[in-house]
């Protein structure tokens, strides 16, 4: 993607009850990591808009036990195309669960990657021929451990870096993170979705950047981000579109409404 393009995102698709825009082609995928499923409704919503759906390793852990209880009757029905990873985190009990449901379960003991960056080999692995952006929706965290967390978002940077058509979305517990690249970014319809709050961050955990942004309270104009110098978090979106120019990549997140079973939200100005 070139600086003069303009990069458009639209956070509310994935998380919205409606189906995807006919357009969004091919559908995203959905990557499991090996850390808690903070609601199943969010869960839903993301495994409803997927196509190909992966648990890293242990991921099939989280997936398993989130049926536990009241939800037993449903397991069954979410189940993941393959499993993947060095398996040193996947009990028995799943394994034996899942392939006897024709799972796919393989293993790459490459000890020099992780179970993020195998699955995401296998997952590019089914798109050798495609030539327009996919995106990946990703169930995970950026708490507990903080180097793990760190370690994440290490991993999303060097992914897109290496696949200019892929596009990464960190789902957390009460968080959607993705990152912009150098270009014009334009953020569209977290306040008309009613599925975030107003609360926006913009972190140059990458490395320094140069940013001018419109459509939030604190807007700036060629500002210098870096860490340990100024950062933009705590900002507050006003506007149906946030712009974004940047001469780095930076990590956009937005806190995202409550999401429960009935729940209606709304927009909020």
């Amino acid at each position: 993607m070139s600086v003069a393009e303009t990069a458009l995102f639209n956070p509310g698709l994935f998380l919205s009850e409606a189906d995807l825009p006919a357009d969004c082609i091919p559908l995203p995928d959905l990557l499991i990591l090996n850390q808690p499923i903070a609601s199943f409704y969010v869960f839903s919503r993301l495994w409803n808009h997927t196509n190909y759906r992966i648990c890293a390793d242990g991921g099939a852990n989280r997936l398993y036990d989130m049926f536990d209880g009241a939800l037993e009757a449903q397991r069954e029905a979410y189940l993941p195309d393959a499993i993947h990873g060095d398996l040193d985190s996947l009990r028995d009990d799943v394994r034996a669960y899942y392939a006897a449901l024709g799972v796919e379960v393989s293993q790459d003991p490459d000890q020099y990657s992780t179970d993020f960056g195998k699955a995401m080999n296998k997952i590019s692995s089914k798109h050798a021929s495609t030539t327009s952006q996919r995106e990946t929706l990703i169930l995970g965290t950026l708490a507990g451990r903080v180097d793990q967390g760190l370690g994440l978002l290490h991993e999303m940077i060097r992914e897109e870096t290496r696949d200019p058509l892929l596009r990464l979305w960190l789902f957390s517990e009460s968080s959607l993170s993705f990152i912009l690249r150098s270009t014009h970014n334009v953020i569209r319809g977290t306040a008309s979705s009613g599925l975030f709050t107003e609360n926006v961050g913009l972190v140059p955990v990458f490395g320094p950047a140069v940013i001018t942004t419109s459509g939030l309270e604190w807007d700036v104009m060629d500002w210098e981000t870096q860490m340990g110098h100024q950062v933009s978090t705590s900002n507050h979106i006003v506007a149906e579109e946030v712009h974004v120019q940047a001469n780095a990549p930076i990590l956009f997140t937005v806190e995202r409404a409550p999401l429960n079973a009935g729940a209606t939200v709304r927009a909020w100005k």
